[in-house]
């Protein structure tokens, strides 16, 4: 199994466990964000490793049994089978007060010694923004996989954006990703009519300052290895890393600018 089947596999295994958990306490208590969103919701190229989740209302006591629930009831297993799926093993592990995190490795059905590796995290903090709506899955995304679309409350644009940058000023290791995907947040809102909320500057300038410590070396781990084998070349030089990079470093300078003279006397 190369890594595009990995990828697709991982991918796979997310839209089966939304379509699962959507209708065990009705869409309305968690909402779709990070790498997944963007791919479902906004034509982004690359698939997401893991899927990211803020949670409505629940506590993570609440979560833990919820998702407890889908693991190891009788509809996500037997519609892995249906997709030749096995989940070899998951962990709940590393949880705190924010943050409900399972492991889990993959394999295809037949195979258990090739595991593939996910994640899904839930946040609780503080309450999510309510910069969100409900949509399905589109047919596109599901066609390869021959499944039914789930439909999930997901992020818009704004919301995408801002959560994309506050992690690239924030994680403690710089991710090639948060750029790549901002690239296609930036450019989406630019092609956009307008009238859409503003974006914050809060984490602006930190994020451009990351940007730019962010190499082609990692770019091509953790970038070039996830996109969609159909376009990887078109992304593959790194003078297009570097045209993508300056890029959102320049929203994102202009983003601060444009702040701190709002903020000023």
């Amino acid at each position: 199994m190369d890594r595009t089947s990995d990828v697709e596999l991982i991918e796979c295994f997310h839209l089966l466990f939304l379509r699962v958990l959507a209708p065990s306490r009705g869409q309305a208590w968690f909402v779709l964000k990070g790498g997944a969103n963007l791919r479902y919701f906004f034509e982004s190229v690359r698939y997401s490793n893991d899927i990211d989740l803020d949670s409505i209302g629940k506590e993570g006591w609440q979560i833990d049994d919820l998702v407890t629930r889908v693991l190891e009831g009788a509809a996500l297993p037997t519609m892995l089978r249906q997709a030749k799926i096995t989940v070899v093993n998951y962990t709940h592990a590393k949880n705190t007060e924010t943050t409900q995190r399972w492991k889990l490795g993959l394999a295809r059905a037949g195979a258990p010694a090739r595991t593939v590796r996910t994640k899904i995290e839930f946040s609780v903090r503080g309450g999510p923004s309510t910069d969100f709506v409900l949509g399905q899955v589109p047919y596109e995304i599901v066609r390869p996989y021959g499944l039914m679309a789930p439909s999930v409350l997901h992020y818009q644009d704004t919301s995408a954006t801002d959560q994309k940058i506050a992690a690239l000023a924030l994680r403690s290791e710089t991710k090639a990703r948060d750029v790549f995907d901002l690239d296609l947040l930036f450019r989406r809102r630019r092609a956009s009519d307008g009238g859409r909320p503003a974006l914050s500057g809060a984490y602006a300038k930190d994020a451009a300052q990351r940007a730019l410590e962010v190499s082609y070396a990692s770019y091509r781990s953790e970038v070039l290895s996830f996109i969609e084998p159909a376009v990887r070349e078109v992304y593959e030089p790194e003078s297009t890393w570097d045209q993508l990079r300056r890029n959102v470093v320049e929203e994102l300078e202009g983003l601060a600018a444009k702040s701190d003279g709002e903020g000023g006397p």
